[in-house]
């Protein structure tokens, strides 16, 4: 069984109020929630590294905290991505998530224990806010960082993102920025067609994926990213 269930987007509103202050600060910087990209990034273009944020991701952000105010409690991962499960063995990460599993892979446990999920009445949960519910979708990261700014009145800031959507955009994207020629501050490098909600681990990968996101966004109690991460002070 399970004590408590978190949404991982309280802990990409974390994120955003901690990576628009550091983009304020550093002038430019790539985003660092994507495991994949980060890899990507490591990989084939070392000399950019120094631009990549130094948050961690929402699943470790949030973990982090969890851990900090219990630590011997058991943190469990549950989203579209793959790559989240070499993320948890890095050493910046592996303290504060015990496991990385895919909605799949949660799907396949139900079904070998013949549970019907649409049977069952749901609870809600109202621990994010907007912009970190849409941070799952392509654009939303950029969106909850620009949101940042403007929470932080950092007004003199004007924020220029270059939103990749799938590594071949962000090959292109980094690539410019090697050559000097990126009309951009900011990188939002997804790996996956659509964002978090393209992930290989994804039970569906359908046309109305965004809409939903951003519905179920817009149902979010707390309305600014302050709002949400009051909670945690």
């Amino acid at each position: 069984g399970f004590h408590t269930v978190i949404e991982a987007a309280l802990g990409a509103d974390m994120v955003a109020d901690l990576e628009s202050r550091e983009l304020v600060e550093k002038g430019f910087l790539t985003s660092s929630c994507c495991p994949a990209f980060v890899s990507y990034v490591e990989k084939n273009h070392p000399d950019l590294v120094q631009y990549i944020s130094h948050n961690l991701s929402p699943m470790a952000a949030l973990g982090k905290f969890l851990k900090e105010h219990d630590e011997e409690c058991k943190v469990i991962f549950i989203g579209p991505c793959t790559a989240k499960k070499a993320e948890v063995q890095k050493e910046s990460v592996k303290d504060y998530v015990d496991v990385a599993m895919t909605f799949e892979e949660l799907q396949a446990m139900f079904d070998s224990k013949d549970i019907d999920i649409t049977t069952l009445s749901e609870n809600v949960l109202d621990n994010a806010s907007y912009f970190g519910r849409i941070f799952a979708r392509s654009g939303g990261l950029s969106d909850a960082v620009a949101e940042g700014i403007k929470e932080h009145d950092d007004t003199e800031f004007e924020l220029k993102a270059a939103i990749c959507d799938g590594i071949e955009e962000c090959k292109v994207a980094l690539m410019k920025k090697e050559k000097g020629v990126l009309d951009a501050n900011f990188i939002e490098g997804m790996a996956c067609i659509g964002g978090c909600i393209g992930g290989a681990g994804c039970l569906t990968h359908g046309a109305k994926n965004k809409s939903e996101v951003d519905k179920y966004g817009r149902e979010a109690l707390e309305k600014t990213i302050s709002d949400a991460i009051s909670i945690l002070k």
